[in-house]
This record gives C-alpha cells, structure tokens and sequence, in this order.
C-alpha cells in the first residue's frame, strides 16, 4: 500500500525521513473529503510527549476556538480547553482520533433552580449564568358540571389536575378533593397545600380562596352538584443567558426557556444538551454553570493515513472530515503539545508547565477554515508565524524535551478522494 507524502518548502515531510507510513480505514474504505496535516518540531519527536491537533468544528466562524489549558486548579484532559469538539492525538507512537466530552458542573444554584444533570459532546468550554426574566403560567382549564363556574391561575406553577365533587348547596364532598401532578411541570404537594386539600376532604362550604395555597382563585355558583376537573398546564420561564467563553474571554448574551418544576428540556434550552431540574420558578433565580472539557474522551479510533516519526521532527497525518461531523464548512484549529499531562490542581503556576500552541502563548489559532474549498494554508499565511522558543517552553525540563514540543512549522491541506 502507498502512502501520500508531500513534499512541503520548510517541513521534512519525505517518506525517507519521516519511516513507515500506515492507513487506518479498513480496507476499500475511502473517504470523500480528507485534510492532511503535517506539523514540525524544533526537535526529534519524543514519542513521551504529547502532541494533539484541536478541532472546532461547531460552525460558529471563529468565535471561539482551541487554546491551551496553561495551568490549574483545574487541568481537565490536561492539555487543551476551549472550544474543541475532536481532536487528534499523536503520543507513544500511536495516532488516534477522539470527539471531546464536556463535564457539567453546577457553580451555584439559588431559587428554583435545583439540579443541572446531561451529557454534552464536544463545543464550547467557558462559564453559563441562567437568569430567570419572565415567568408565563400555565392556563386553568375547567371542565364538568359542579359548583365552580371559572377559575383564574394567578400563581400556581404546579402542573397537573385537580379533582373535586360538590352537593347542590356547593359544599365539597369528603374524600372527592384529589391533585394528580403532570409528568412533566409537576411536583408533589407541599405541605400547606396538602393541608388544604384535606380540609376540602372533610366536606365544607366551596368558596373562592379554597385553592389559594395553589395560586387559584375560584369563582363558586352553589345550585349544581357534580363533579369538576381542573386542569392547569406547565409554567414555563423566560431566561437570559450569558456565556463567557474559556478561549477568548468574550461574554455572549442569549434568551432560552426552562419549566417550572421539571427535569426535562424545553424546545430552546438554555444549553444543548443540558437539563435543569426546577422547582418553582422566581424572577431573579439563577443558576451558575461551568462546561469543562473532561478528562476522558470519546475514541473514534485511527486517522485515515499516518507517517510515524521514526526518529525524525515531524508528525503527518490524514484525517476523514466526516469524522469531525456532517457538512462541515468551517473548522478552527490548534495544535497543541506538552511534554506531560498534568491534572494535579495543586499546580497553578505555568512556568511548572511545559507546552506550545500557535501563536508566543499558543492561544493563537487558525479560525473560518474551509475544507471545502480545497485550499491548502500553511504557517507562511499566518503574521506573525509560527516560531521556535515560545513563551510558554519554561517548565522542570530540558532543552532536548522543550525543542521535541516546540512547533516551528505546520501545513494543512485538504483533498477530494471522490
């Protein structure tokens, strides 16, 4: 089997230098798109040392993208934070490619905000505040014949159906009153409530404040036995959201929905992905979220084509852009090396670290990358470029290991193989 081998003005990239070359697609499975990525070292590569191109392949034209972590307390994968939704891995001779996990962390929750639970896949890294701006009620619908003629939601946030039977004088029967809550917008009742449904069970006059722990105020026209329902919908809460991005800092502002005394999400939640379990809901109440790229990641398994180093300063590798998700246009991208993985929250100095990325503190990035259009870009393109002795090469190692993750050079080129 041959192995496609650039040759790149700057970067070694010849078969004769750079060893054996491998495939990682099963036999006859050819991708249509690929881009090729070929980036150098200062130094030989030291298979001990780790070596990653980040993607960000969330389609938002580089408003966030793939940097460093420089320190702790928190290291996450120990290595890269941002918005990075795969990645590719070169470290003790193996390349493999991985879709990033991000943990939900809950910072601080007040209100009716109890709960923040889900599982997202790849995106943006940064700080969530979710602010409750405007409350809508659920409607309160009566049906059958009995004493109550109308019924007005005036707080009730409590989804779920309310039962009651009446005599011709509008008195409650005993034992008729009952509250079944919604699946989703309701909640067991409380125990001002519980109360009163077990005054309304012992049999006494119907009046308009007799649902009132609920929210609901009654309009009572005793003549009419029978029996009622009252149905009341799921509350739902208008809140503003505001992101601060972990790559670049910048505050973004949305408006979402959330329901009240729920676990589920709404159609346009406040995250993707991510649910909140509510009580009932108060302008004011807020939730404090943290999206963190954790420390393990989801394995997609080997690149399509690969050169291992063999000795050499120079790390190749072919990735199928299909792996990074469906019509992608538009990809940001690191490269990011560090001779260690570090995740102890004691060190939170980055001069105990040892690491580069694009740019002097390697929080550069190449942003609004198009594989589609097939145009190769190259470390020549960028001002100011990439370059030997970056700030950030400090940390308890030698010259050998800090030329071995120095990035001088690099080149991306993308193909059509069908």
């Amino acid at each position: 089997m041959k192995c496609r081998v650039l040759l790149i003005t700057g970067l070694l990239a010849v078969a004769s230098v750079l060893g054996g070359c491998a495939r990682g697609s099963g036999p006859g499975v050819i991708p249509e798109i690929v881009i090729e990525i070929v980036w150098e070292m200062a130094g030989p590569v030291d298979d001990s040392s780790y070596y990653y191109v980040a993607f960000d392949a969330d389609d938002d034209e580089g408003a966030d993208f793939p940097v460093p972590v420089a320190s702790g307390p928190y290291w996450g994968n120990g290595w890269g934070t941002g918005s990075i939704t795969h990645f590719l891995e070169y470290h003790a001779g193996t390349y493999l490619l991985y879709r990033t996990d991000l943990n939900v962390v809950p910072r601080q929750l007040s209100g009716g905000f109890w709960d923040v639970v889900g599982d997202v896949t790849g995106g943006d890294a940064g700080e969530y505040t979710i602010t409750v701006s405007s409350i809508t009620l659920g409607a309160a619908t009566l049906s059958g014949t009995g004493a109550v003629s109308a019924v007005t939601n005036d707080s009730d946030q409590n989804a779920g159906t309310l039962e009651l039977a009446t005599d011709a004088a509008g008195n409650t029967i005993a034992a008729s009153v009952s509250f079944t809550p919604a699946a989703d917008g309701g909640r067991p009742l409380d125990a001002a409530e519980q109360a009163q449904i077990n005054t309304l069970n012992g049999g006494v006059p119907l009046q308009s404040d007799s649902l009132d722990e609920f929210g609901l105020t009654l309009t009572v026209s005793p003549g009419s036995a029978g029996t009622q329902v009252i149905d009341v919908d799921t509350a739902v809460a208008g809140v503003d959201v505001n992101f601060e991005s972990a790559s670049t800092g910048q505050v973004t502002t949305d408006t979402a929905t959330v329901t009240a005394n729920s676990s589920q999400s709404t159609a346009d939640p406040p995250i993707a992905g991510v649910d909140f379990v509510t009580g009932d809901l108060a302008i004011g109440d807020q939730a404090q979220v943290g999206l963190e790229v954790a420390a393990s990641a989801t394995l997609i398994g080997p690149p399509f084509e690969y050169v291992l180093p063999d000795g050499s300063d120079t790390l190749q590798a072919t990735v199928d852009l299909a792996n990074l998700g469906v019509n992608v246009n538009n990809l940001s991208i690191n490269f990011i090396t560090t001779t260690e993985l570090i995740f102890d929250p004691n060190i939170t100095d980055p001069d105990e670290h040892t690491y580069d990325g694009l740019g002097p503190w390697g929080n550069d990035a190449i942003l609004t990358f198009d594989p589609n259009e097939f145009l190769p870009i190259s470390n020549n393109d960028f001002f100011p470029p990439e370059e030997a002795n970056d700030s950030t090469l400090i940390g308890p190692t030698t010259q050998s290991q800090r030329d071995a993750v120095d990035i001088t050079d690099w080149q991306i080129i993308p193909h059509r193989l069908l």
